[in-house]
């Protein structure tokens, strides 16, 4: 019996006396760190960045990097041809026009073209002359045309042509040239209804 005694009796001596814990007091506890729950998600975390970090790691090394994409240009618009241009080549030279409109009574106007060559200013005869009327206070609602020109016997270069608007007002008189040279362009015409312009 001798042989065994409690861990904190010393060898050869009297146990030390107890002091006995009241009732209702526990003993504090001696601070031994984290508790079971922190310490598992401490571990939780540094596992699962550490498992972050290695994919990242993979992912870098194993791809390859790549140029940017061009960026898509948005397509050019097409330019039309202007009055005169001719397929594929060098657009052709506009006629000069001068245009004169007579006002004759009862709503008739006479329109009359002197159609020349750009720089010379030499008459171009046998051309297409056409002309067309507008109405400006009713767009589209009274036009007339496409009016053929006629050359003017021994005037060359000049065109007239005779036509009947519809109503009183201002008009919008456009004349075109198609053969040889292209070439438009527009003068305005107040019309009444018993005077001459």
């Amino acid at each position: 019996m001798s042989k065994l005694r409690a861990p904190d009796q010393p060898p050869g001596g009297a146990a030390p006396a107890r002091h006995p814990v009241p009732r209702g007091r526990r003993r504090a506890r001696k601070g031994t760190g984290l508790t079971p729950f922190y310490h598992g998600l401490l571990l939780g975390c540094c596992a699962g960045m550490t498992c972050a970090l290695a994919i990242g790691v993979i992912g870098f090394l194993v791809t390859r990097p790549t140029a940017p994409a061009p960026a898509v240009a948005a397509p050019a618009a097409v330019p039309q041809p202007a009055a005169g241009a001719r397929p594929g080549g060098a657009a052709q030279p506009q006629a000069s026009i001068d245009v004169t409109l007579t006002h004759l009574g009862d709503l008739q106007v006479r329109i009359e073209a002197k159609v020349s060559a750009p720089g010379s200013y030499d008459p171009i005869t046998r051309a297409q002359v056409v002309a067309w009327t507008d109405m400006v206070a009713m767009p589209m609602a009274h036009r007339q045309g496409p009016i053929v020109m006629a050359e003017v016997p021994g005037q060359p270069g000049t065109y007239q042509a005779l036509t009947q608007v519809a109503m009183v007002g201002e008009y919008n008189v456009t004349v075109e040239t198609r053969q040889p040279m292209a070439s438009r362009t527009d003068k305005r015409l107040n019309v009444q209804e018993v005077g001459k312009g």
